[in-house]
């Protein structure tokens, strides 16, 4: 009597421990795995407390009963963890309703073989009972009764296994929630197949009362290593998200050049259907495959026939390693870049046009302007050389757009600011300069030019005082900081607006292309680029860069 008080006072505290972390699970709400381990708190909390009523009902009948009953929270066990498993570690694409079914028959069907009760003998053939029937207990059990154990131990080790997978990965911050997780399915899983083995000789089934420490187990998880509010779900689905969304075509093949994996921008690159792909030989299906390096870039571009017409591809191939360095496989990716190709190919046009056409066709004009009247002459010949002007300046910014391309060069910052201001300087013989640099030399992106140039001439071009001057500063911190300040009547407002917006319109747009030229190139060296008006009078044109790494080697001698 006494071994039975124990049993009930172990019991009661499995019930407790089990309810409370349900309660805080349930809590939860949406938050992935909450609802299943719910389920599974649940199967326990109503295992043991089947085994309580057994062990206090007075007569056989009754105990034969709750014995019965007791099924319903053994199959609620292991549907609840391998759908916990599923839907912490993150493969929600099992929760469907195809495989919760499929999970579910074992446990629908004990559900009712349990409600029939004594009429069937499947779960038990004969029941074993002590002298002072205070214990009942399946003596010999039936086909579902090891057909049940099979079903819990299989889920059991699939859930497992995913929670292993996610101890043993490089998220750190979920090793103490797998760890938990799976000491407390662990715990009462060896005692009960400690008992099925006839290790353990008790009158009943002891797992229910290892329930007792996997509740602590599990509070333990839900409050210290906050279960459910911080865990690892998102992280297998944006995975594949990334992998799926990434606007590249991504091939994943094995050792021997197999295709195991696809996404589905590459199937519409290579214009052919998963199944196909799949298992196939790479060199059967993509095209130049042979000519691929085992690592690195193609050198030509990959043409391609698709549903859209023909495509062209930068191709590039990464080995997959393992962390001994071991070559398992390679990834080939796919880079659209046709619309690149096209726009290289717009530009040499437009270069040619700009450099050639209307460098013509204003020699022509100002050809015929020789037999206009004199003032006639004079307006056509200034429009002219406005368009002459414009052409260079759109050939300056095909340039510019061209060198961001390349390999950057760097160059001393005085050095380029020297040579600017001579060219510029050449041209307004009636402007002053004036020039102050930081005694620090710094290397910058010669791409910085051509902004340079534009912003000291835009000074000197439209300054129309009595004593025109153009002052540049240039200093060096976190960043470099170039200054343009002029005495002139500053930058119209809306050509400042303009550019702050970042567009053009027919009724809303700039003179020019030098303020542009100076925006554009400075976005592209990654820096900043503001237009102001002095308190007196002038403009300011505000220039920030980010550094770049000085090198012995380049020209300006920068050191």
């Amino acid at each position: 009597m006494s071994n039975t008080i124990f049993l009930l006072f172990v019991l009661h505290i499995s019930v407790v421990l089990g309810s409370a972390s349900a309660i805080l699970a349930w809590r939860e709400g949406q938050t992935p795995g909450a609802r299943p381990l719910v389920l599974l708190l649940a199967g326990q909390v109503f295992w043991s407390l089947m085994l309580v009523f057994r062990l206090r009902a007075p007569a056989i009948e009754a105990k034969l009963f709750w014995m019965h009953m007791m099924w319903i929270g053994v199959v609620a066990i292991p549907l609840g963890w391998i759908l916990f498993a599923l839907s912490y570690t993150g493969r929600d694409r099992f929760l469907n309703w195809r495989y919760v079914s499929t999970f579910a028959v074992v446990p629908v069907v004990t559900v009712i073989l349990a409600i029939l009760g004594p009429a069937q003998d499947l779960l038990q053939i004969s029941i074993a009972q002590t002298q002072n029937l205070s214990v009942v207990q399946n003596n010999n059990g039936g086909i579902w009764y090891w057909i049940v154990a099979a079903y819990t131990y299989l889920l059991g080790s699939v859930g497992t296994a995913l929670l292993i997978g996610l101890a043993l990965d490089q998220m750190t911050a979920f090793r103490n929630q797998a760890c938990t997780l799976i000491g407390a399915l662990f715990i009462p899983w060896v005692i009960n197949f400690c008992y099925l083995a006839g290790v353990l000789k008790t009158p009943i089934d002891p797992t229910p009362i290892a329930f007792s420490v996997s509740g602590v187990i599990y509070l333990i998880s839900i409050r210290r290593y906050s279960l459910l509010r911080t865990n690892p779900a998102p992280n297998n689905s944006a995975q594949g998200l990334v992998f799926d969304g990434a606007q590249e075509g991504i091939v994943v093949l094995d050792f021997n050049d197999n295709v195991i994996n696809v996404n589905e921008p590459a199937l519409r690159m290579l214009n052919v259907q998963r199944d196909e792909l799949l298992g196939s030989s790479a060199a059967e299906t993509i095209p130049k495959y042979e000519a691929f390096p085992d690592s690195g870039s193609f050198e030509d571009f990959l043409t391609i026939q698709t549903k859209s017409g023909k495509r062209d591809f930068k191709v590039k191939t990464v080995e997959i390693t393992t962390q001994r360095g071991q070559v398992t496989g390679s990834m080939v990716t796919l880079q659209d870049v046709t619309e690149f190709l096209r726009q290289e190919q717009r530009l040499q046009v437009l270069n040619r046009v700009l450099r050639h056409n209307i460098k013509t066709e204003t020699n022509l004009i100002l050809g015929y302007s020789e037999s206009l009247p004199a003032e006639a002459a004079d307006r056509v010949k200034q429009s002219a050389l406005q368009i002459d002007e414009l052409g260079q300046k759109g050939r300056e910014a095909i340039r510019l757009f061209s060198r961001a391309r390349e390999k950057p060069e760097l160059r001393s910052m005085q050095t380029i600011l020297e040579e600017r201001l001579r060219e510029v300087r050449s041209r307004f013989p009636d402007v002053t300069f004036e020039l102050q640099c930081p005694d620090q030399n710094v290397a910058v992106d010669v791409l910085v030019s051509p902004v340079l140039s534009n912003a000291i001439e835009n000074a000197a071009e439209h300054n129309n005082s009595d004593s025109p001057h153009v002052e540049i500063v240039a200093s060096v911190g976190e960043q470099i900081e170039i200054e343009i300040r002029d005495n002139g009547p500053g930058i119209p407002e809306y050509e400042r607006s303009v550019l702050s917006e970042g567009t053009e319109s027919v009724l809303h747009h700039g003179s020019g292309l030098g303020l542009w030229i100076i925006k554009w190139g400075t976005d592209l060296l990654g820096g900043r680029v503001q237009f102001s008006e002095r308190e007196v009078a002038g403009a300011v044109v505000s220039i920030s860069l980010p550094q770049k790494e000085p090198s012995a080697n380049q020209n300006g001698n920068v050191g």
